[in-house]
């Protein structure tokens, strides 16, 4: 065998072992299944705690201190963002679809938050209004439209995320109460919430997180860190709807990762993550709200989930 021939089996070797490695980090690809649809980003199975150990036990949080071990027996992917105001001013083009009753907007003239007829946060601040900025004054409704849409479009299972799928993508494996640690004013990097760059321009009446995000409210998707799953701002910039109903108790609830539902339906749903507006201790990782599925609001949003091919075991 000649120098040359010895050469090309080498290269050719070389490359036939790199091959496995750069399939493998394909499957984790974020990816689009179509031009207007949201990037997605496969999480891998896993199992995890939800909930805070010694957290409040009260009210719409009761059920974050009743810590239960819940395994995500399938990867499932997940909106690399929140759905932007972009993608879904498309799905209201195509079809056609009517944003019914008002949302709470900040009233600048009353320097509070007020009901307003403002479909999708319209508001006259040119920085909320960019197509890049997540769509928010969504109602639980108008989310479960968009998603019923978007898989009739593509012909993929499309839905919201389930809280656990939620909570789960959130921690990203980490054990900590944020996402980054232990301390709320480390979390600038990767959350836009009510911070000292906030407070500047809004007097909310609590106490903002003692740290700069740069952003007084809502900022452009993707505009921070992302977490470890490769997941921009499941904390903070909008609140995000989920698929479950809303129980003051994790007690009975699935332990695969699956929605929560009442026989029949029911009125009120679970938002996640907190907001641009949210103090620290509204963006724990598994701090949790509930509210109408009617209601919207300039702080709350969605973003997408997606059943994978092949049983959730890659794409």
């Amino acid at each position: 065998m000649t120098i040359a021939s010895l050469r090309t089996a080498l290269a050719a070797l070389f490359l036939l072992l790199l091959t496995p490695v750069a399939m493998a980090a394909d499957v984790n690809a974020p990816f689009r299944d179509c031009p207007d649809c949201p990037e997605m980003q496969r999480v891998p199975a896993g199992t995890f705690v939800m909930g805070t150990p010694g957290a409040p036990a009260q009210g719409d949080t009761r059920a974050e201190s009743q810590s239960t071990v819940v395994r995500i027996s399938r990867a499932f992917a997940l909106g690399r963002t929140e759905v932007t105001r972009r993608e879904f001013r498309i799905f209201i083009a195509e079809t056609g679809y009517e944003q019914k009753g008002d949302c709470v907007v900040w009233n600048e003239e009353q320097s509070r938050f007020s009901a307003e007829h403002t479909p999708l946060a319209d508001d006259s601040r040119e920085d909320t209004t960019a197509d890049d900025h997540p769509a928010s004054c969504l109602s639980w409704f108008d989310a479960r439209a968009y998603v019923q849409w978007l898989a009739k479009k593509t012909g993929k299972p499309y839905r919201l995320p389930s809280e656990a799928e939620w909570e789960y993508s959130a921690r990203a494996g980490s054990v900590s109460p944020w996402p980054w640690g232990d301390v709320p004013s480390d979390g600038c990097d990767f959350a836009n919430t009510y911070d000292l760059s906030a407070r500047e321009h809004y007097a909310l009446g609590w106490e903002p997180t003692r740290c700069r995000d740069g952003y007084a409210d809502i900022a452009p998707v993707g505009a921070l860190r992302p977490n470890a799953f490769g997941i921009y701002d499941l904390i903070g910039n909008v609140a995000e709807w989920v698929d479950d109903c809303f129980t003051d108790s994790y007690v009975g609830r699935p332990k695969d990762g699956r929605s929560w539902f009442w026989n029949g339906g029911c009125r009120r749903h679970v938002v996640r993550g907190g907001s641009w507006a949210s103090s620290a201790q509204e963006t724990r990782s598994a701090y949790r709200t509930a509210t109408d599925g009617a209601f919207r609001a300039q702080t709350i949003g969605m973003r997408v989930a997606l059943d994978l091919d092949g049983r959730g075991e890659g794409r």
